[in-house]
């Protein structure tokens, strides 16, 4: 594909602006910023003004109507995320789509079918995927250094979240859920992604929320796990999902996930465990066990994370529509990933383990 590219981003909060449009701004001899649009049109201006955009669109529907644009970002609420990323393909866009790329498994579905019509590409917004970190833990794997990978941990483990209250994030409507489709989704896909992403099988978990509501726990209403005068905001989700997934290849996947919970510090972590080797990655340090020459080996790589937050998965969705190659970070592996997600919020509810039936492709 020769020329630039014609950019457009839709929902211009923190993400949008400083991931979104900062990464693809970046790339200027390929890509031209041409418009953005939020629902708060005050909150658009101030962020085409900042970023030198010459377009300010009073809908999204504007927007994905300049038939000049190539590729749009959808960085809005998450109950938006679908009916956008379906309308752009409709409209003949490219999608950069951020996570969870939908609010359940059956919207991802939806938009892996809306992209299949379309003929266009959809890269789910999963950064994490994209460092050097990651890529270089996703060759050791492939390479074959651990074997047959049976478990996995996977967690990211906040003590004293952000104050989600009064925000969409905390509204279940809106959001889908709480740290589990926020955080959990960054951590699970990566362990997923790392394994090949077999498809899951039946999942057992529960969600708790017995920080971020101080009444229902009998607390203060002055905690500051999540912000003080937290009894004044709305809060339907969980602050804390915990579990266990089992996976059609036969391994299994421990999990927890929290925006507030009595711990000594926030925390990132995946383990692998293999019949040739092991892999951690714990708050971003990487090492590798195994054995050789009659004793056991420990191996820390050298990897170190350059790029900034977007960078890299900017970088490789443009070469992707531009050499007409396939994402890293494809909806259909969102599909199963939310698949398990829906699977983790009703196994909480029934109490029960919940199995994941095969999906069917609609059209």
């Amino acid at each position: 594909m020769a020329g630039k590219l014609k950019y457009g981003l839709i929902g211009c909060g923190g993400c949008g602006e400083n991931k979104h449009l900062a990464s693809y701004k970046k790339y200027s001899d390929e890509i031209e910023l041409a418009a953005v649009f939020d629902a708060d049109i005050s909150k658009a201006k101030a962020v085409a003004e900042r970023n030198k955009v010459p377009k300010v669109c009073k809908s999204y529907a504007e927007l994905l109507a300049d038939s000049s644009i190539d590729i749009v970002s959808v960085v809005t609420p998450n109950v938006l995320h679908a009916p956008i990323t379906i309308a752009a393909l409709k409209a003949g866009k490219h999608v950069h789509v951020e996570k969870p790329i939908s609010m359940n498994a059956r919207e991802a579905q939806d938009i892996v079918n809306a992209k299949n019509r379309s003929g266009k590409k959809v890269m789910v917004a999963l950064n994490n995927r994209f460092t050097e970190s990651s890529q270089f833990a996703k060759r050791y794997v492939d390479e074959g250094h651990l074997g047959e990978i049976y478990h996995a941990r996977c967690g990211w483990r906040r003590r004293k979240g952000y104050n989600m209250y009064g925000t969409w994030f905390a509204d279940k409507k809106m959001s889908g859920g709480g740290p589990l489709i926020d955080l959990g989704v960054h951590f699970f896909d990566l362990t997923l992604y790392l394994m090949g992403f077999p498809a899951p099988a039946a999942v057992s978990a529960s969600c708790y929320d017995k920080i971020a509501n101080p009444p229902k726990a009998g607390r203060k209403s002055d905690s500051v796990m999540l912000g003080r005068n937290v009894a004044k905001g709305k809060y339907d989700v969980e602050d804390i999902a915990v579990g266990f997934a089992k996976l059609e290849t036969g391994a299994s996947v421990a999990f927890e996930f929290s925006w507030a919970s009595h711990i000594e510090k926030e925390t990132t972590y995946l383990e692998l465990l293999g019949t040739r080797g092991g892999f951690s990655m714990h708050d971003g340090v990487i090492r590798m066990f195994s054995e050789t020459a009659g004793d056991l080996v420990d191996i820390v790589p050298q990897t170190k994370n350059t790029s900034g937050w977007g960078d890299n998965e900017t970088r490789h969705f443009i070469d992707c529509i531009k050499n007409n190659r396939n994402p890293l970070s494809p909806p259909e592996d969102a599909v199963k990933m939310m698949q398990i997600i829906d699977a983790i919020y009703s196994s909480s509810k029934s109490g029960r383990e919940v199995v994941i039936k095969k999906n069917k492709t609609s059209k």
